[in-house]
């Protein structure tokens, strides 16, 4: 599924995993990608081009106003959550280590807990068979 970016018609991002309003259906642009007001929280699991994560999408997805950015950071095994979007920054940033658990806002429209250590080891890549 791919989030629409404002700053163009080619601009877009396809999330690790996001969560999106019910209704995202409705808020279809063009080749599966849909309006950023439907999305409550994006997460992002880091790859050789960490940087691109941690810097470029956070202003992007401040951009598009989504409420929550998380990023599970594999090379320095810590996972950032992101709330609060203002122009091209979050106004929150709170980095979260093993052993930590996180609640996630209420605007994610759940409640929802993640227990740090669990969602590194989930997002290290697998052996190939």
């Amino acid at each position: 599924m791919g989030l629409w970016l404002p700053d163009g018609p080619e601009d877009y991002a396809v999330p690790d995993l996001c969560v999106v309003d019910s209704d995202i259906e409705d808020h279809l642009i063009e080749n599966n990608c849909y309006d950023p007001v439907s999305f409550r929280l994006v997460l992002e699991v880091t790859s050789s081009n960490y940087n691109q994560d941690l810097r470029t999408k956070v202003a992007a997805y401040a951009i598009a106003r989504i409420p929550v950015y998380v990023i599970v950071d594999r090379r320095h095994q810590r996972v950032h959550v992101l709330t609060d979007p203002v122009a091209n920054e979050y106004d929150n940033h709170r980095v979260h280590a093993a052993g930590e658990r996180i609640v996630l806002p209420e605007s994610v429209g759940a409640e929802v807990t993640l227990d740090v250590a669990e969602l590194l080891k989930a997002a290290q890549p697998r052996p190939r068979s």
